[in-house]
Parts: C-alpha cells; structure tokens; sequence
C-alpha cells in the first residue's frame, strides 16, 4: 500500500461462525495505524463493499494509509472476523 494515497483497497474474506460457509452480511472495518488506537473506518463509516465469493472490500482514505503499519481489522454480526495488516510504501 502506498503511503498517505488515496484511491487504494483493501480487503479480507469472510465466512459465518455457525457453519463456515460465506459469509454475506455487512462487514465493518476497523483501522489501527503505528500501533495507536483502533478506530472504525472514516469512509461510509466503515462499511465494506461485499464483493462476493466471501470477499469484502474497502477504500481507505488518504489520511488513513498515512502510516507504516496499517492493521484493518474486518468483522460482522455472525461472521469470524479477519485481520489484514499491510506495510506503506513511499
């Protein structure tokens, strides 16, 4: 990921607790940049874009990939949540 861009994405697959089968509800994304404290997404309010085939994704905004280690942090209702971490490139 490039470091203080916008227009990037990220995203994590996601499969139900009860049964391990896709997941397909709403997915919220939490973000902890340089070890500090977590926060939910800024963009849609943390909403992510169901892509189907489990997968979720969503577009940090530029303040958001301004550190360098990102920890996106994926959950939903009823979904095992999934963690992604990224390093930033100049």
């Amino acid at each position: 990921m490039i470091k203080n861009a916008s227009g990037q994405s990220i995203g994590a697959e996601l499969v139900s607790s009860v049964d391990g089968t896709a997941f397909a509800g709403v997915v919220t994304v939490y973000i902890t940049g340089d070890n500090g404290v977590q926060a939910i997404g800024t963009v849609w309010a943390g909403l992510c874009t169901n892509e189907g085939n489990w997968w979720y994704s969503y577009s940090p905004s530029q303040a958001e990939t301004n550190y360098d280690h990102i920890a996106f942090a994926f959950t939903g209702s009823g979904a095992i949540p999934a963690g992604v971490q990224v390093f930033t490139d100049v």
